[in-house]
């Protein structure tokens, strides 16, 4: 999957313009569907399922202004047109499937590092990385199935049983991933000078700043939302190494605030994460 295929991204802008023109019906009909083709797999050409999507699309709007609805025109069994037509998509390339895999092990590495380098005594666990990495990679291809699976067959019909199931998943997700920390011998740790940390802290932020002013608009309002938390612990990290803060926060005191300055982080990232989306529905 390539979102930085600018033909990709030029066919997902479009149709999220021109999903406005469908009455409220088709439109729920369609975003259905939509959801169903984009989840079925993680190594499906990218440009061909946009491709597919805009032809659908567009044939749906050519029905709705004949007068006839999406179902009508569809047919009242999405799931199974949507399977014959997902069955003859392309597969990726080997290029675009490695460049998927660098990009979920490079966000994973990128948090684990940062709080690696948060902490100045830790070090860096390169096994941890890629155990990380691995976890993350089927973690996600988990959640794609879970979502192209849940769009037409209610696995759990009821709401409070369907969220306790939701909330043990993430709970476990969690568990393994401290249990990837716990676990983990230190074969292959790496302990960094403090000069050597602030370097890579300072490396580490101005690119992700970069990383962010490069993006789209529309994607850069995500990057601008996981911004605040990564800065503060890159911050404590920076003054953990200094030594006219070392100690201080190496005290009671100093773990505290920084407990605290790392949750208001978190706060303001939920907060942004919140404005745009109820910018993004009106």
């Amino acid at each position: 999957m390539s979102k930085n295929n600018p033909t990709v991204e030029a066919l997902v802008k479009q149709n999220n313009q021109l999903r406005d023109e469908l009455l409220e019906e088709n439109k729920s009909y369609y975003e259905d569907l939509l959801t169903y083709i984009r989840t079925a797999g993680l190594f499906y050409d990218d440009l061909e399922v946009e491709r597919l999507l805009m032809q659908i699309l567009q044939d749906i709007l050519s029905a709705q202004h004949d007068g006839q609805s999406a179902e009508a025109f569809f047919g009242k069994s999405p799931q199974k047109a949507a399977d014959a037509l997902i069955h003859n998509l392309g597969k990726a390339s080997w290029k675009e499937i490695l460049k998927l895999t660098g990009i979920i092990f490079g966000i994973s590495s990128f948090f684990e590092l940062l709080n690696a380098l948060t902490l100045p005594g830790k070090g860096i666990n390169f096994l941890v990385l890629m155990l990380n990495g691995l976890l993350s990679f089927i973690v996600i291809g988990i959640v794609f199935y879970g979502l192209h699976r849940s769009i037409y067959t209610k696995m759990i019909k009821n709401k409070v049983l369907s969220f306790l199931v939701l909330w043990l998943a993430c709970m476990l997700i969690i568990g393994l991933f401290v249990l990837i920390h716990v676990l983990t011998p230190p074969l292959l740790t790496l302990y960094l000078a403090s000069p050597v940390g602030i370097l890579m802290i300072t490396i580490l932020l101005v690119g992700l700043t970069i990383a962010a002013l490069r993006r789209n608009k529309e994607d850069r309002k995500i990057w601008w939302s996981f911004l605040p938390p990564v800065y503060i612990m890159g911050l404590i990290g920076i003054l953990s190494r200094l030594p006219l803060t070392e100690d201080w926060l190496a005290s009671s005191n100093g773990r505290i605030t920084a407990a605290v300055c790392i949750g208001f982080g978190l706060i303001l990232n939920w907060v942004i994460t919140y404005v745009n989306i109820r910018a993004e529905k009106e």
